[in-house]
């Protein structure tokens, strides 16, 4: 008779672990209702949301500096309902599914559901990933594979077949052709599947491989040229601009025209050197980064790359700087300038009305949709909201130090999957900065991740502390 309770116990922790999950979906769902009622059919102040239009709309691989990956996948939604609604619809349930995605894989690793609620809540309720949602931009698509490729990375470890490992390669591999970033992911997920099976490292490697030759094939067959940012070395160049000190290397060919005598203090942002020639000498000098020729692109890329290894502490200074701005957003623009989180909602972007008209352009071109409509009070109130749930300050750097402490506190699975979601997590954080600058709108694709290893540190630190 003893053992009669124990399967009904069992059953109601069930039942309440998948009332918790659903209450967060819930809410999830209620809040992208809210942001539909707010502004409609989707919010153009981005300027890149009318770019991928255009491009999914045009030639796929005509963007110099993003990869195609998203613009195809506009395209394969625009088979199904051409509509921006739905696109925006899309975009919503991918946010949805990517916070399932976080509570299976931390569970999978074996943490209770209280803790797998946790990077699951970071997505389905975070204000900015509503707002990127909202709007035909890449990161949706993005987050959920990167999800569903951690995902399928631990179910690898349990299942010799392999079914996993190509879902692990095939996802990382799309997730490159979205957003350039997933490069970093590659041999984050090589090596950790290396150190725990040969046989699946090989086979999640060649699937990666197989699709991006694919696409690389599918590029030169378009174009006659492949690259996943043809021109991404201005990224670097602009990077790096506000520190250059030509007087401490040897500029390469053609670019001593690049070098400044100012001091940084006087010199532009990341965003000025790429876009605005009043302050950018390279900008003056080749012409704009869709413009520029490839023989200038690649001498942009040999001065950045100079300037790095000439002036190591200055660039780790400037990438540190930034860095610290996903705790404190508002401060340290000096380093880069890049956008915070109150940008994304505010008039240096979602309110431009310039962006917006451009934007209004695209959409009623390509879907006959020529009107936004805004709800002053819900909008508002969507505001606060975002405001209130930015990861940002204390949080961000509690999810931080718990990410970090998470491998040393856990054992076996627990820890194999802690160390994966925590180089993922970072990596997505750390390279966009490394690379280019700070930004409210790149930090988004990061938070899931990192969350999750803070939700198996947390755990790991209450479960020591339990059994003492």
């Amino acid at each position: 008779m003893g053992a009669v309770p124990f399967p009904r116990l069992r059953a109601v922790s069930l039942d309440r672990t998948r009332a918790a999950l659903l209450a967060v979906l819930g809410a999830g769902a209620v809040l992208r209702v809210v942001a539909m009622v707010a502004w409609s059919p989707a919010f153009m102040g981005w300027p890149d949301a009318k770019s991928y239009l255009d491009v999914a709309h045009g030639e796929l691989f005509s963007n110099v500096l993003r990869p195609a990956g998203y613009p195809l996948f506009v395209r394969l939604v625009d088979g199904v309902w051409p509509s921006v609604s739905a696109l925006v619809l899309v975009n919503h349930a991918l946010g949805l599914a990517t916070a399932a995605l976080l509570y299976a894989t931390v569970r999978r690793a074996g943490a209770p559901a209280a803790a797998a609620l946790v990077p699951a809540a970071v997505v389905a309720l975070n204000g900015d990933t509503v707002f990127l949602e909202h709007s035909p931009l890449s990161e949706p698509l993005f987050m959920l594979l990167t999800a569903l490729a951690a995902y399928a990375a631990l179910r690898a470890l349990e299942d010799d077949g392999p079914a996993w490992p190509v879902v692990v390669g095939v996802t990382l591999g799309y997730a490159t052709t979205v957003r350039v970033v997933g490069l970093a992911l590659l041999p984050v997920f090589a090596v950790w599947l290396l150190r725990q099976r040969l046989r699946t490292a090989a086979i999640a490697t060649a699937a990666a491989l197989a699709l991006l030759g694919a696409y690389y094939a599918a590029e030169y067959a378009s174009i006659g040229k492949v690259g996943l940012s043809r021109h991404g070395d201005w990224h670097l160049y602009a990077r790096v601009a506000g520190f250059a000190d030509c007087t401490r290397f040897r500029p390469p060919a053609d670019t001593r025209v690049v070098c400044e005598r100012a001091p940084r203090s006087q010199r532009g942002t990341v965003d000025e050197y790429l876009f605005r020639p009043q302050h950018s000498p390279a900008y003056r000098a080749f012409g704009d980064p869709f413009q520029s020729s490839e023989a200038h692109v690649a001498a942009l890329g040999a001065f950045a790359r100079a300037a790095i290894v000439h002036q190591p502490l200055d660039y780790l200074g400037e990438v540190g700087g930034d860095l610290l701005r996903y705790v404190a957003p508002e401060h340290l623009r000096r380093f880069g300038g890049g956008p915070s989180y109150a940008d994304l909602i505010g008039e240096p972007i979602l309110a431009n009305p310039l962006y917006e008209s451009q934007g209004l352009a695209s959409t009623a071109a390509y879907y006959g949709e020529d009107a936004f409509y805004a709800d002053a009070g819900t909008l508002h109130g969507l505001h606060r909201y975002e405001a209130a749930t930015r990861i940002q300050g204390p949080l961000m750097a509690a999810l931080a130090l718990l990410s970090l402490v998470a491998p040393f506190v856990l054992r076996g699975p627990a820890r194999a999957a802690a160390v994966l979601l925590a180089l993922t997590g970072w990596a997505l954080l750390v390279a966009p900065v490394a690379t280019l600058e700070f930004s409210a709108r790149t930090a988004v694709p990061g938070f899931g991740p990192l969350a999750a290893a803070a939700a198996l540190g947390g755990w790991g630190l209450a479960s020591r502390r339990w059994s003492r």
